[in-house]
């Protein structure tokens, strides 16, 4: 149990570390800093093959353990009575959870930016709802067409 108890204690810190990366990238998603992006994807990328990397040993060590498959890792470390090994499972989840918040907070960010941007986009391009169509490519004003003769309406 030593290993995984180590396991957990390594996840929350890169849980956190993560956390923090996340926190760095909200910042330059409100500076629109494309640089400390870039750079800060890179050091995303890394974090996850080492949270990944952990998962994978998290899961050899507790299948060794005995885990059936039909039981949910807290159920299995709960029924082994280990308090200590509890409380780092729990520290390691919302230390998870807080990576989740963290990501979807700057996944909303970043559609509301894409969202501002296409909309912007489509004013300049002319086709914004209250311009639609009142200009012309050469810049002139478009003339109304004439409708259907009410005949044939």
């Amino acid at each position: 149990m030593r290993q995984l108890s180590e396991l957990f204690a390594r996840a929350t810190t890169l849980c956190q570390q993560f956390t923090d990366l996340l926190d760095r990238e909200k910042q330059a998603l409100l500076d629109q800093d494309m640089t400390a992006l870039q750079g800060l994807l890179d050091e995303k990328s890394a974090a996850m093959a080492a949270l990944n990397e952990v998962h994978a040993e998290m899961t050899a060590q507790l299948q060794a353990a005995g885990m059936p498959e039909d039981l949910s890792p807290g159920d299995f470390i709960r029924g082994l009575g280990d308090d200590q090994l509890s409380r780092q499972h729990a520290d390691f989840l919302d230390a998870a959870r807080a990576c989740e918040e963290a990501n979807l907070r700057n996944a909303r960010l970043i559609r509301h930016s894409q969202h501002v941007n296409s909309n912007l986009l489509d004013l300049l391009r002319n086709q914004g709802e209250t311009s639609l169509n009142v200009y012309d490519r050469l810049g002139n004003a478009n003339r109304a067409r004439p409708g259907r003769p009410i005949s044939r309406a």
